[in-house]
Parts: C-alpha cells; sequence; structure tokens
C-alpha cells in the first residue's frame, strides 16, 4: 500500500485531497501543519508528502527540506495558491501543484511523483 502525508492548514483542501486519493487506492494520513507531521512521519513511512507551502511555516523551504530529511525515500509534492507570484518561491521544488486543483490533476501530479526518485537538493 501507499502512503501518502497530505499536509495543509485548510481543512477543506485535506479533506478534498484525503478522499480523492483514498478513492483511488492510497492511503493518506492528513495534518494542518508541517510540526504535526514530522512528529508523525518519525514514526511512520511515507512514499509522498504532499505539502502545502503556506502550512509548512513562515519558512517553507526550511519546513519542507525538515520533511525530506525525516523520511529521505520520501517523494515532495509541494502546494501553493495558484493566484500566487511564485517567482523565486520555488526554486528548491521540483514537483509542484496549484491550488486549487481538480481531481485528475491531483491524481496526475501524485501519480508521476510516485514512478521515480527526484532528487533532492
Amino acid at each position: 500500500m501507499i502512503t501518502v502525508f497530505v499536509i495543509d492548514a485548510d481543512p477543506a483542501v485535506r479533506l478534498t485531497a484525503k478522499r480523492i486519493l483514498e478513492a483511488a487506492g492510497f492511503t493518506v494520513i492528513a495534518v494542518a501543519d508541517a510540526a504535526s507531521a514530522l512528529d508523525r512521519l518519525a514514526a511512520l513511512r511515507a512514499d509522498l508528502v504532499i505539502c502545502d507551502i503556506d502550512a509548512a511555516g513562515p519558512t517553507g523551504e526550511a519546513a519542507v527540506n525538515a520533511i525530506g530529511d525525516v523520511d529521505l525515500s520520501a517523494q515532495m509534492l509541494v502546494l501553493f495558491p495558484k493566484h500566487r507570484d511564485t517567482a523565486g518561491m520555488l526554486p528548491y521544488v521540483r514537483n509542484a501543484l496549484g491550488k486549487p486543483f481538480t481531481a485528475s490533476e491531483l491524481l496526475t501530479k501524485v501519480r508521476r511523483s510516485l514512478v521515480g526518485p527526484a532528487p533532492r537538493p
């Protein structure tokens, strides 16, 4: 079974992502912030971590890197608001998805993320 962590402060986004991914056969653990995810990831293995750049806190880059350090085998998919100017914001992210997203967009990004390891910076 493939385990996906979803980290997003918005409960509607967490619930939507959880429902979409569980319907596709994934095991999903959804939390509101990076600190909660770090605690859970210390005990559980994740195949993919989906993290809202804003849920990661004021220093999104540090949180994303910390999550990657806890579970080196997990792939990372970063969520960001589509309306946000992302110039220079995500130079360290190789895999991102704008919000709001459709079920199809989420599943496509998740499946592509799981195909093979992306090099970490």
